[in-house]
């Protein structure tokens, strides 16, 4: 008895010694000058010789933890690229013990010694974190280029206009360093300045109903700027150009730049259609053959920015921004000759011609506090102008007799005001966030021509939210509840709604190479400024659009299923959404005293479902990356006096090659469909090939200055770049096909060039920017 009793009690020491040797070791990465935390920050436990014992990253806190440490003396190593590289010594540790801040530098020794040789891609709950490669880095000229060398599932990026979209035509918002920016500003950033991109592929309240976000991570400076450019242009007279320049000066706390994107075209189209006309006694088919018509569009966007800021306390910016566009030839113009069932021998001959000119000028003033205890408040004000022209003539002939003239005139003022608070606090398991937004718009159009009248419509929409996200065991979770106001006034006709906005988010990581993600959520959207007013205009001698200023507004609900699992070289994602549209805004033709109305009304409802998968091959690492993407979309249109069912197969691929300064990129995809009421539009069917060269020099006494000269053709073997549309309407049902020769193996230079001078730094970032560019004019030509 006495002997157990004895090992009893030595094993009760053995044990509690073991247990009160065991500790626990945290801390907290940030960056040294803006005191922002580091996200997924590589951090290492060493013993006193170098030996590693344990290895962790920092979460979205910039948080880290070790547990069940032996006490004694250690040495944590932290990095990140971008950093250099810290030691903190770790002596004497017989308790739990809180690090507190590790602060990194920012440095661009690190950075240029960092070579990442595979895009690392990090699923969090609500985004997944994408740090680029360096051949990847190399291989690109632009933001755009890089992203279109990642092949993110589901993210389009048009080589012809730089466009970055979704398959059904969702909007992306693009965002840098948590900033809501334009195309331009995308195309201003280094490749090698990008820390990570964070895309958030299924977004939270906090960003509306867009379809993704996607959100560079980016270096910024404290003293010296930046001046780059980006230069694309189609040779041998074809008008087809996509011109930016970039230029920022900073100075202490202040930063001043200017940001500027032109863009130009001049293509000629032909159109041909068929339109079918039911009249109570006959029914009537008319068939238009087009000649080549010139379609011209200038745009020229200007941006002047000033901020200020005082790391880790407040940041102040101010945006002026003046957009510009000038249509001298609409896309809806044609000249063609038309062939009726009713005089087949004497043909019409039409000419539609239509113009557009806008000039917007915008303040945006944008203020951010940071508070104690991880607290943040922003407020964001956006005041923005519209001043609008259109004009359309539409002439018909028949033996030179013009029987049909039509013009309208329309001129438009539109003063609106943006105005959006947020609050922010940041909890080691979770965050919270909550917000408020007002939009107030006025919009005076004053129509002339055939119909002269003037409309004054009033519009007001508020929108609050609240969210929480939060981790319990392996799920993720995020719950969500906002409140929705629309109001619209136009004389003595008003509208006013509102909609509840609830949203739940589960994800579940099942490994560290597999996840699985649930989002549904309930929201809304508004009608058109040009759909609600209260105007009548001719199309043609045989139809006419009118206004509704009577729509509500529409709530939809969706439900959003994604997965995926990468690992080595082979990489898969599935993603699967359907949506629900309430009493959805959507055209109603009718017929009227000899005439084809058409308007959009409240119909009943709307299904739509979109898959598409995504298979990513690196056979030979960063060298080559192959992608496949088939999808099917399904549409059930339910209207007043109609149904339609519609579904198609499409597919995308790609082949990217890179090595050292070389660069090859073959891309094709098959047309991307959409329906919606009851008209079917095609999409474009596209495939590029593009070759380029990328080097870095030092010119007229500048640090490194990198540029690019690439080369490639868009369409090289198709025969007409070709897009359509088809209306299945009881009444009014046509075909349309719009061609032209001039998009097809068209051969593109582009040169890019990028310097800096002066040092680097982290400045705050700016979370918001709203802007408002509908001007609310309807239009009575065909599109």
């Amino acid at each position: 008895m006495k002997l157990r009793s004895t090992i009893l009690t030595i094993l009760f020491m053995i044990i509690s010694s073991a247990i009160v040797a065991q500790v626990n070791i945290s801390g907290t990465v940030i960056d040294n000058d803006s005191h922002d935390i580091i996200e997924f920050a590589n951090i290492a436990l060493l013993k006193q010789d170098s030996t590693f014992v344990a290895g962790a990253s920092s979460d979205t806190n910039g948080l880290f933890a070790f547990n069940g440490i032996p006490t004694g003396d250690y040495i944590l190593s932290a990095t990140f690229v971008g950093y250099g590289k810290r030691y903190v010594p770790v002596n004497h540790i017989e308790k739990d013990t809180d690090l507190g801040n590790i602060a990194l530098k920012s440095s661009d020794i690190a950075l240029k010694d960092v070579t990442v040789t595979a895009n690392a891609v990090i699923q969090k709950p609500d985004r997944k974190v994408i740090i680029p490669s360096d051949a990847q880095i190399k291989a690109s000229n632009s933001g755009i280029t890089l992203l279109r060398n990642l092949q993110l599932s589901r993210i389009i990026v048009n080589p012809l206009d730089n466009t970055i979209g979704l398959p059904g035509g969702d909007a992306v918002q693009l965002r840098v360093n948590g900033v809501e920016v334009t195309v331009a500003e995308v195309v201003a950033i280094q490749p090698e300045d990008i820390i990570r991109i964070e895309y958030h592929d299924d977004p939270g309240m906090r960003y509306g109903n867009v379809g993704a976000v996607i959100d560079y991570i980016t270096r910024r400076r404290e003293s010296g700027g930046n001046v780059s450019a980006n230069l694309a242009n189609a040779p041998y007279g074809l008008g087809w150009g996509e011109n930016f320049l970039s230029a920022k000066v900073n100075h202490k706390k202040s930063e001043f730049g200017i940001n500027a994107y032109w863009s130009r075209r001049s293509i000629d189209w032909t159109r041909e259609n068929e339109e079918t006309f039911v009249f109570p006694d006959m029914t009537l088919v008319r068939t238009e053959e087009g000649q080549p018509t010139t379609f011209k569009d200038n745009r020229l966007n200007v941006a002047l920015n000033y901020s200020l800021n005082e790391t880790d306390k407040y940041m102040f910016n101010a945006t002026l921004r003046n957009n510009y566009q000038k249509m001298p030839n609409q896309y809806s113009d044609r000249n063609s000759i038309i062939y009726s069932s009713d005089n087949d021998n004497n043909p019409l001959s039409i000419s539609d011609h239509s113009t557009w000119r806008s000039y917007s000028p915008s303040l945006d003033l944008y203020y951010q506090r940071h508070l104690k205890n991880d607290q943040l408040l922003i407020f964001n004000v956006v005041g923005t102008y519209i001043d609008s022209k259109s004009t359309r003539l539409y002439q018909e002939r028949r033996n030179d007799i013009l029987n049909t003239d039509i013009y309208s005139s329309v001129l438009g003022d539109k003063y609106s005001l943006i105005a959006e608070g947020i609050y922010e606090k940041s909890f080691k398991t979770g965050k919270f966030s909550a917000g408020l937004k007002h939009t107030q718009s006025y919009t005076s159009n004053t129509y002339d021509g055939n119909v002269s009248t003037d409309v004054g419509l009033n519009f007001a929409e508020t929108y609050g939210y609240a969210e929480f996200q939060f981790k319990k065991n392996k799920f993720n979770y995020s719950l969500g509840l906002g409140v929705m106001r629309n109001y619209n006034s136009q004389g003595d006709n008003h509208n006013e709604k509102y909609i509840f906005r609830p949203t739940v988010r589960i994800s579940y990581n099942i490994n560290d190479n597999a996840y699985i993600r649930y989002n549904g959520y309930i929201s809304g959207y508004s009608p058109s400024l040009s759909d609600l007013n209260n105007v009548e205009q001719e199309i043609d001698s045989l139809q006419i659009q009118r206004g509704n200023p009577n729509l509500q507004t529409v709530w939809y609900y969706t439900h959003t299923l994604t997965g995926g699992y990468n690992k080595g070289i082979f990489g898969a994602e599935f993603f699967m959404r359907y949506s629900y549209d309430h009493k959805p805004i959507m055209e109603q033709i009718t017929f009227e005293d000899g005439k084809f109305v058409r308007t959009n009304i409240n119909q009943k409802g709307f299904h739509r479902l979109y898959s598409e998968a995504t298979f990513k091959l690196k056979p030979f690492g960063e060298y080559l990356t192959l992608t496949l993407a088939p999808g099917f979309n399904r549409y059930i249109s339910y209207g007043e006096d109609f149904t339609h069912t519609y579904g198609y197969w499409r597919i995308r691929g790609s082949a990217m090659f890179n090595y050292k300064k070389w660069s090859f990129t073959a891309e094709a995809w098959t047309r991307w469909n959409n329906f919606w009421g009851e008209t079917m539009d095609r999409g474009e069917r596209l495939h590029t090939i593009m070759v380029g060269y990328s080097d870095e020099s030092r010119l007229f006494g500048l640090e490194k200055v990198k540029w690019s000269l690439n080369a490639g053709m868009f369409n090289p073997f198709s025969k007409s770049y070709t897009q359509g549309s088809r209306n299945y309407s009881a009444l009014a049902p046509n075909k349309s096909l719009v061609y032209t020769d001039n998009l097809k193996q068209i051969l593109v230079i582009n040169f890019t060039i990028n310097f800096n001078f002066g040092r680097q730094y982290k400045a705050g970032n700016k979370r918001l920017n709203n802007d408002d560019t509908d001007a609310g004019i309807m239009s009575g030509s065909k599109k």
